[in-house]
């Protein structure tokens, strides 16, 4: 089954370049106005994902396979990232007891 059989027709780029801009927005309120480390990493993964969409949307509309290549590579890097923030996360919450970002700040050298 082809995308543009689901939409009806090709897909403009401007279209998804907006809805792009649209999700890392989300993601940036996000996570400005995030008080839990467990927001803050979800609202990190949602900006990554909304520039993944943006490679892709660029790889379709010029043809070329490398975009959904370099997609596959930076999600595997993200949730690496992920899986190292929240040991970390589980580390300080076992020594604190919280999960705020303040007491984030309190481990600061």
């Amino acid at each position: 089954m082809n995308i543009n059989d689901l939409v009806g027709g090709p897909l403009n780029i401007g279209v998804i370049e907006f809805f792009s801009i649209a999700i890392l927005s989300v993601g940036i309120f996000s996570f400005l106005s995030s008080k839990t480390v467990v927001k803050a990493l979800i609202s990190v993964e949602i900006m990554i994902n909304a520039g993944l969409i943006n490679l892709i949307a660029a790889s379709s509309y010029y043809g070329n396979a490398a975009g959904a290549n370099m997609t596959l590579f930076i999600l595997v890097i993200s949730a690496a990232e992920t899986v190292v923030a929240m040991a970390l996360f589980i580390a300080v919450f076992r020594a604190k007891g919280s999960a705020s970002l303040d007491v984030m700040k309190l481990m600061r050298w």
